[in-house]
């Protein structure tokens, strides 16, 4: 981002994701969605973060759904606060998401997470605004999409808000400044249904060209099922026939040249992050159609 032009807004960009960014610390094949570290992908390349937190005794601890990582919200603030140490001309977009409800808590989640805002003030900015931003205005700051609700009681916005958000869909969300397109059809229960998977996928990808001149689009290439954990949707199944999402998509792009808005995916590094590089190429060829 740092080459890029500061007056291209966020939904024009073409943003390498990962899906439930931090489930690189358990080995369990049904949660397990990532094989680098938070550190890592953003070193790569990878700009977008979906981030879900357990809010207990008033701290958020990170999830994958009921599966507790080991890692705090905290180690998630201090790993990017040391990216844009070294990066001050990247941002980084964040979904925050309410994982599990409350437990033992004596404030809402709201509450708690703008209490993190303050605590790492001095470390990091936030971009905390209700539209879709330039990118020249959040430099050096962390892009909230906020997936959990606003406290009554608050008078200004805590990020863009994406709180009515379906489960397994394709859909929009609208409000003043700021609209999204998201595919979000994450069952996929047996590994045949790949191929399914991979056709959403590639709906939303051929609208994307004419939906970004107005609409950020969200384009989850994660699955899972009983029958297809999240490293077989993702990189192959046990068939030698059945090629993943991250090499489907791939190949689908050697013949799109379009912009591809903001992509999450599963397991980023494989194939040597060949996914990731081909996403953040897209860029400079907007950059070359803005200036």
């Amino acid at each position: 981002m740092t080459t890029l032009p500061d007056d291209i807004a966020l939904n024009r960009l073409t943003l390498p994701g990962s899906h439930d960014t931090c489930a690189y610390t358990v080995d369990d094949a049904l949660v397990k969605t990532q094989g680098a570290s938070l550190a890592v992908q953003l070193a790569r390349g990878v700009r977008a973060l979906d981030i879900r937190c357990r809010h207990e005794d008033d701290a958020f601890h990170i999830n994958h759904q009921r599966v507790a990582l080991g890692l705090r919200f905290d180690d998630v603030v201090a790993t990017c606060a040391a990216f844009f140490a070294r990066h001050p001309g990247e941002c980084i977009v964040m979904s925050i998401k309410d994982e599990c409800g409350d437990r033992h808590c004596s404030r809402s989640f709201a509450q708690t997470f703008a209490a993190y805002v303050e605590r790492y003030a001095a470390h990091v900015r936030w971009y905390l605004g209700d539209t879709i931003p330039m990118l020249g205005d959040v430099r050096g700051r962390i892009v909230v999409l906020r997936r959990f609700a606003r406290s009554h009681t608050a008078s200004e916005a805590l990020g863009i808000d994406l709180t009515a958000w379906p489960d397994n869909a394709t859909f929009d969300i609208d409000a003043p400044g700021a609209s999204f397109t998201i595919q979000d059809e994450y069952r996929v229960p047996i590994e045949r249904a790949i191929d399914y998977k991979f056709r959403r996928i590639d709906a939303l990808l051929g609208q994307t060209a004419r939906l970004a001149a107005q609409r950020w689009v969200l384009n989850f290439c994660s699955g899972t099922g009983m029958g297809a954990n999240p490293f077989r949707v993702a990189c192959g199944g046990a068939r030698d026939d059945q090629r993943g999402i991250n090499a489907m998509l791939l190949a689908r792009l050697a013949a799109y040249s379009g912009p591809c808005g903001t992509l999450m995916h599963d397991f980023c590094e494989h194939a040597d992050w060949a996914l990731v590089r081909e996403l953040v190429a897209r860029n400079a060829w907007l950059a070359a159609r803005v200036i």
